[in-house]
C-alpha cells in the first residue's frame, strides 16, 4: 500500500465518525516512495496585477510596463462611471465603448466595467472614477498586464502555525531572469473574520526579496488568515511598476502540546510513545511516519484517539517486521496530532 508522507487535512469527520474509534492501520512504504517535510508555506501566489481600493471620486495612476496591454476592471455598483486617459492624450470616455482603431475597448458585466487597452506604453495611465454620494461600500480597480514579465511573487510562513509562532511574510519582486530591488514592499494582516490590521514594511535585501517577520498575530483568531502584499517601485530603466500580491496561512487553536518521542521494542513491536497535554478534547488521527537518515520512507501507522483535556500518553505500535531489519536508533521519526472535530494540526514533532 503506497500513502503520502504530506501532511493531509482533507480527511472529512464525518465520513469516520467524530467518536469512532478502530484498530489502529500499519503500513510499509513502497520502495523509492521520499519522505517530505509538511509544506512550509502555500504555493506563491504569482501576480502580474494590482489592485486599488476607492471610496469617492478621485483618480487613479495606472502605471504600466508596456510589455503588451492592460486589463482594468471596475468592480462596484453599476452606477460608477470611470474616464480612462492615455500618455499619448487619447480618451475613452463615460458610456464610451472605443474601438479596436483606437486600441481601446469597454465592456460592462453587470456592475463589473472592464476596460482593454491593448497595447500600452511604459507610462502612467490614469483611470477617473465616479462614485455616487450614497455608494453603499467601496470600489475596487484592478490593472492586469497578462503579458508582462515583471511579477511579484508572495506568501506567508508558517502555513500552519501553532499559537505564539512568529509569521515570516515574503515576496520577491522579479523582471524575467532579474530581480528587482529599492521598492516599496508593504503587507496588510486579515484576520479570519476579515477584519484588516496595520500596514506592515518589509526589508529589502537587496536581491529582489523583501521579507518582515511578525512576532505575534495581532489577534487570537484562529483559521485562515489572509495576507495582502503591495509594491512600486521603478526597474532599473526607470519603468514604473505597481504589484498587489497575497498569501495566506492557518492559525492553529493549540489544541494539544507534544513532548518528546521515545521508542521501545515490546515483542515484535515497536512502541512509539509521547507525552500529551491536550488543551481541547475531542477527536483525533494519531499518525506516525518513519524513514531512514536519507529519508527514504520505511514505515507508517495512524490511529483515532478521543483525548480528554489534561495530560494523557500517546503511543502506537509499529510492526518491527515493517521496518526491514532497520536498526531502530538509525530512524527518523515524524509524529503529527491531527484534529478532526475542528480539520487542524494540533502539534507535529520530529526525531532523528
Amino acid at each position: 500500500m503506497k500513502k503520502s508522507l504530506l501532511l493531509l487535512l482533507s480527511l472529512a469527520p464525518a465520513a469516520l465518525g467524530a467518536n469512532a474509534i478502530g484498530a489502529d492501520v500499519t503500513g510499509r512504504f513502497d520502495a523509492g516512495t521520499r519522505y517530505a517535510e509538511p509544506e512550509a508555506h502555500a504555493p506563491a501566489s504569482v501576480s502580474r496585477m494590482f489592485a486599488r481600493t476607492v471610496t469617492r471620486d478621485t483618480a487613479v495612476d495606472l502605471p504600466a510596463t508596456g510589455a503588451g496591454g492592460m486589463i482594468i476592471w471596475t468592480i462596484g455598483e453599476s452606477r460608477v462611471s470611470t474616464r480612462l486617459h492615455t500618455p499619448e492624450g487619447a480618451t475613452l470616455d463615460h458610456g464610451e465603448r472605443g474601438s479596436v482603431e483606437r486600441g481601446l475597448r469597454r465592456f460592462r458585466d453587470g456592475s463589473d466595467e472592464v476596460l482593454h487597452v491593448m497595447s500600452t506604453a511604459a507610462a502612467r495611465y490614469q483611470l477617473d472614477v465616479d462614485v455616487p454620494m450614497n455608494l453603499a461600500g467601496n470600489v475596487t480597480i484592478l490593472a492586469a498586464e497578462p503579458d508582462s514579465t515583471l511579477t511579484l511573487s508572495t506568501w506567508a510562513a508558517p502555513l500552519s502555525r501553532q499559537p505564539g509562532q512568529p509569521v515570516t511574510l515574503h515576496a520577491e519582486l522579479r523582471d524575467g531572469d532579474a530581480a528587482l530591488a529599492g521598492a516599496n514592499v508593504t503587507a496588510r494582516l486579515v484576520s479570519p473574520n476579515g477584519r484588516t490590521f496595520d500596514k506592515i514594511t518589509l526589508t529589502d535585501r537587496g536581491d529582489g526579496v523583501y521579507t518582515a517577520t511578525v512576532a505575534d498575530l495581532p489577534n487570537h483568531a484562529h483559521g485562515t488568515w489572509q495576507v495582502r502584499f503591495d509594491a512600486e517601485g521603478a526597474t532599473p530603466d526607470g519603468i514604473r511598476f505597481a504589484r498587489t500580491g497575497s498569501g495566506e496561512l492557518v492559525a492553529e487553536r493549540g489544541a494539544a502540546r507534544l513532548g518528546r518521542i521515545e521508542t521501545e521494542v515490546v515483542g515484535d513491536m515497536l512502541r512509539v510513545s509521547l507525552d500529551a497535554d491536550v488543551v481541547l478534547a475531542g477527536a483525533y488521527r494519531f499518525d506516525v511516519l518513519i524513514a531512514d537518515q536519507d529519508r527514504n520512507g520505511v514505515a507508517w501507522g495512524e490511529g483515532m484517539r478521543n483525548l480528554t483535556a489534561g495530560a494523557t500518553k500517546l503511543q502506537l505500535d509499529i510492526p518491527l517486521a515493517n521496518l526491514g531489519g532497520a536498526n531502530t536508533e538509525d530512524l527518523f521519526f515524524d509524529v503529527r496530532l491531527l484534529g478532526l472535530d475542528t480539520i487542524g494540526v494540533a502539534g507535529r514533532v520530529t526525531r532523528e
